[in-house]
């Protein structure tokens, strides 16, 4: 497949199942906001290891699952099982809650807001953060617009911004 296909040149592009839509519509900015974020998570991946180099990279591979359900239009969502395309999970956000409630029985806990920058991961941890809260905002955003087939993306992107903080926190 060519990645340049000229099709976009008028500011159009196709969503999954090659239904077209504009560039600047509420779908196509969530989701491309999520991929902005995995880019700050690659960021972040590049200076960490061990068990977080790798947690970060499981990551970006379940926002390739967020990417492919916001990039599907409401009306074809039942077409992402048909074709056994997977979604995020129940036990996705459970793997994101366990981790959150580890870290805070450790003792880490929001006392108000930090400044990052102690060392580079923790300082491209609190800008995937960041980059993770503007895609929540951008996904709220075609929720809002009724633009959303199940509101658990909402949840996921949610919690897994205050993972991203409280991994902030543990990186310094």
């Amino acid at each position: 497949m060519k990645i340049s296909t000229k099709t976009g040149d008028m500011g159009e592009t196709r969503l999954m199942f090659n239904r077209k839509t504009s560039k600047d519509s509420p779908r196509v900015k969530a989701y491309g906001a999520v991929d902005d974020f995995s880019s700050a998570i690659s960021f972040a991946r590049s200076y960490a290891s061990g068990e977080l180099a790798d947690f970060l990279l499981e990551t970006q591979k379940k926002l390739v699952l967020l990417m492919t359900e916001l990039a599907t239009d409401k009306e074809d969502f039942s077409k992402l099982a048909e074709k056994n395309i997977p979604i995020l999970s129940e036990g996705d956000l459970k793997i994101l809650e366990d981790k959150i409630e580890s870290i805070e029985s450790s003792g880490v806990s929001f006392h108000g807001w930090a400044q990052a920058g102690e060392s580079h991961l923790q300082a491209a941890l609190d800008m995937a953060r960041a980059r993770c809260r503007f895609a929540e905002r951008e996904i709220v955003s075609l929720a809002n617009s009724k633009g959303l087939a199940r509101l658990f993306p909402l949840k996921y992107i949610n919690r897994l911004s205050d993972l991203l903080w409280l991994l902030a926190q543990i990186n310094k």
